[in-house]
């Protein structure tokens, strides 16, 4: 491409991305920031999600049902996530919640000094990117609720990292470990399976296989089908939060109490599953031009097909934009930077219940889409 022509779009991706912080620090300003007093609050039922695990986590110390706490939400994750966690049951909710925090910090701090590190950021642009994901919407409202994105970053660093360098079968051992405790990051699987690293794959499936039946052996099987069947009976929520495609399809094809349906379409909710699932194998085909970035344009696209994939995932691919950064793709980064730092409270400018608003508040699916785009990897040359 022309190179004026490619100036004239680094600029206007700059310009929007100016737009979008501007816009931030506006709904910052007219309705103020809430998230920050959601972390320091003493309310569990502020940090709902962290209640959940910690409530599965006490239960599983005392010997009780594990997905039947009384929690406010359901756990949807798996027993191995409850066994990794039940030391925190261990301690009052409030300072298990607090110990969390910290943790979700360090982890924060670490994955992103780690994927500049790989991907030789300079320290002045590491740092930047630090402060910008640090304030992000998706980081504090993760802190908030207590969620576990950080650590599951972390993995998925530590995997790409161990790929870059090599060493295979420490990179599928440790992400069989992170689909096992997320099982909807499983697409990523086909990351060591389209390069032909057998090792890498044959370590996956035996890590995660292995650490799936230690859970279920030590948790009990029954809380394993238990949770089997929970998942089995969700469905992807519409909430304006839920950025996959599926919950997309439920928000603006389906009667629901989020958003006003553009039109009643039933089969939309299948098709877009169908179409995560072409995303999904058109990003692990792609991985094989530019592995570096298809490992996580395949994390964008697994977030894409899964019913659930909240906002805050967003954390798992800052990697990727910190690579984006380093491979010179400046303004690109920064427009998804900067998108991740919209607040929560977009939604409270769309309740009109009007085609519009309803697309508006589709926007965090946009944003997701947006970052699988930039990091997809581009198709093969014409020999």
């Amino acid at each position: 491409m022309d190179k004026r022509v490619l100036r004239g779009l680094d600029l206007l991706l700059a310009a929007v991305a100016a737009g979008v912080l501007a816009l931030s620090f506006w709904l910052n300003v007219r309705f103020g920031e809430v998230t920050l007093e959601r972390i320091s609050s003493d309310s569990m039922r502020v940090h709902v999600d962290f209640e959940t695990f910690w409530r599965s986590a006490e239960a599983f110390l005392r010997g009780e049902d594990v997905y039947d706490t009384g929690a406010t939400l359901t756990n949807l994750n798996p027993p191995l996530w409850i066994l990794l966690s039940s030391p925190l049951g261990l301690l009052e909710p409030l300072t298990a919640y607090r110990t969390f925090v910290l943790v979700s910090l360090t982890a924060t701090v670490g994955f992103v000094a780690w994927s500049a590190g790989e991907a030789r950021l300079g320290g002045g642009r590491a740092a930047a990117v630090a402060g910008a994901v640090l304030l992000s919407s998706p980081l504090l409202a993760t802190l908030a609720l207590g969620q576990i994105y950080p650590l599951l970053a972390l993995g998925l660093v530590a995997s790409w990292a161990a790929w870059r360098r090599g060493h295979d079968r420490v990179s599928g051992v440790l992400m069989g470990l992170v689909v096992a405790v997320k099982p909807s990051l499983a697409p990523l699987l086909l990351f060591p399976l389209v390069l032909g690293r057998w090792g890498a794959f044959g370590a996956a499936l035996l890590s995660g296989a292995a650490a799936t039946l230690v859970a279920a052996a030590v948790v009990g099987f029954g809380a394993t089908f238990e949770w089997i069947r929970i998942l089995l009976e969700s469905s992807a929520s519409p909430f304006w939060d839920n950025a996959s495609l599926p919950a997309t399809a439920a928000r603006l094809f389906t009667e629901n109490r989020f958003a006003r349906p553009l039109a009643l379409l039933p089969g939309a909710i299948p098709l877009a599953q169908l179409l995560g699932v072409a995303l999904v194998a058109l990003t692990a085909l792609r991985a094989r031009q530019d592995p570096e970035a298809g490992f996580w344009a395949l994390v964008a696209a697994a977030l894409l097909a899964s019913p659930i994939a909240w906002h805050n995932y967003l954390l798992l691919l800052v990697p990727g934009v910190v690579l984006l950064l380093a491979r010179g793709r400046v303004a690109v980064a920064t427009l998804l930077l900067a998108l991740q730092l919209i607040p929560p409270q977009w939604p409270l400018l769309w309740q009109q219940g009007t085609a519009l608003a309803s697309l508006m508040l589709s926007l965090y699916a946009l944003i997701l889409l947006l970052h699988w785009a930039a990091l997809l990897p581009p198709r093969p040359s014409s020999p």
